[in-house]
C-alpha cells in the first residue's frame, strides 16, 4: 500500500468566521509607538491660495522617531468633507441642506443644483442620520485615524470610546462614544459631536469648540479603546481511512534488527534482519494513528496534525479524521 493518499475537492471545506479583539490605549505615548501609531490630525478650512511656506500642517511622530507623518490641514479638511459629508452640507446654490432618504433619494434639495449629492458618504445605516459639518472660514475638525492592522475589517459598532483630559487636572475630562450607527456622542448627552467610519477606522470630531471639550485633543492625557473585527478562514480537511487501507505500520521497531551469522552454528541462526515480527502478521493486530501529515503535490510536508491520543485503525469499517487549519 502507499504511504500517501490524495484528497479531492470534496474532502476540503473552507469556512469563514469572524473573530474580535479589544484594544485599549492610554496616554499619547501608547498612541504613537512604532507598533500602534494611532494618528490625531487637525483639518482646517483654509481660505485663499495655497502657500507652501505658510500652509498649516498636521501629523504625528512615533515615539522612537522611526515613523512620522505630515499632511496639510487643508487637505485633511477637504478629504473628510468629500468622503463623509458632501450630502449633508448646505447646497452651494440653494443654501439648503442636502438630505438623502432611506431609498437614496434626495429629500431636501434641487436635484439639478445639488452637485454634492453625487458622492457616496459611506453611511453605516439606512436610517437618516444627522451630520453637521463646519463650513465657515478657518473652521477646524479633528480626526482620529486607527491603522488597519489594529481594527482589521472594521471597528465593532458600540465599542469605540475616547476620553480627553486636562493635563493639569485629569479629573476634568470629556468622554465620547459611538451609538452603533456611525455617530459619535458626548457621553451622558444627546449631542452629536462627529461620526465614525467603522470600515475605515476613522473618527471625525466636529463642532467641538462650543464647550472646549476637545481643546486637549493633541495633548498627552488621552485614552482610546475599541474592538476590532476580522474575518479569518478555517479550512477543514477530511482524511478518510478505508477498511483496507493503512493496516500496516512503518514503525522500524516492528522489524527485526541485525543478527550475527556464525557458519559453525545451525542454519536456524542465520541472519533474519529486516523481517517483521510474528505478532505483526496476526489477524488481531492493528496499527495506531498518532499523526497526520498534509503534503503538496511534490510530497513536501506542509502541516502536521497530532491526535490527542493514539487511534487504532479498523479492518471492518471506514474511519475519518477531520483536520481544522486556521488561516
Amino acid at each position: 500500500m502507499s504511504a500517501f493518499k490524495s484528497l479531492t475537492s470534496q474532502d476540503v471545506i473552507v469556512t469563514p468566521f469572524v473573530v474580535n479583539k479589544s484594544f485599549s490605549f492610554e496616554g499619547s505615548a501608547s498612541f504613537t509607538n512604532d507598533y500602534v501609531f494611532i494618528e490625531r490630525l487637525i483639518g482646517k478650512n483654509v481660505t485663499g491660495s495655497f502657500e507652501i511656506t505658510t500652509e498649516p500642517t498636521t501629523g504625528t511622530t512615533a515615539s522612537s522617531g522611526l515613523f512620522s507623518s505630515s499632511y496639510y490641514q487643508r487637505d485633511i479638511y477637504n478629504i473628510v468633507k468629500q468622503l463623509y459629508y458632501t450630502n449633508y452640507i448646505p447646497d452651494p446654490t440653494s443654501g439648503s441642506y442636502v438630505v438623502i432618504g432611506m431609498g437614496g433619494n434626495i429629500l431636501d434639495s434641487n436635484f439639478t443644483t445639488a452637485v454634492y449629492s453625487r458622492f457616496d458618504n459611506y453611511l453605516n445605516t439606512t436610517l437618516s442620520g444627522s451630520r453637521s459639518f463646519p463650513t465657515q472660514s478657518n473652521a477646524t475638525i479633528k480626526v482620529l485615524s486607527i491603522p488597519s492592522q489594529l481594527y482589521g475589517d472594521y471597528v465593532n459598532p458600540n465599542s469605540f470610546y475616547f476620553k480627553v483630559s486636562d493635563p493639569s487636572d485629569e479629573l476634568t475630562y470629556n468622554e465620547y462614544i459611538d451609538q452603533g450607527e456611525g455617530l459619535i456622542y458626548k457621553s451622558g448627552t444627546s449631542d452629536v459631536r462627529g461620526i465614525i467610519a467603522y470600515q475605515h477606522g476613522l473618527v471625525v470630531f466636529v463642532d467641538t469648540d462650543t464647550d472646549g471639550g476637545m481643546d486637549y485633543f493633541l495633548n498627552s492625557a488621552v485614552t482610546c479603546s475599541f474592538q476590532s473585527s476580522r474575518t479569518i478562514y478555517e479550512t477543514q480537511y477530511k482524511c478518510t481511512i478505508r477498511e483496507n487501507e493503512f493496516n500496516y505500520s512503518l514503525n522500524p521497531s516492528l522489524i527485526t534488527g541485525s543478527n550475527f551469522i556464525n557458519p559453525l552454528l545451525a542454519s536456524s541462526s542465520l541472519n533474519t534482519a529486516g523481517l517483521v515480527y510474528d505478532f505483526v502478521t496476526g489477524s488481531v493486530w492493528a496499527p495506531y494513528v498518532t499523526t497526520v501529515g498534509l503534503y503538496n503535490e511534490r510530497q513536501e510536508l506542509l502541516a502536521v496534525a497530532k491526535l490527542s491520543q493514539p487511534l487504532p485503525t479498523s479492518r471492518t469499517t471506514d474511519m475519518s479524521i477531520l483536520i481544522n487549519l486556521d488561516m
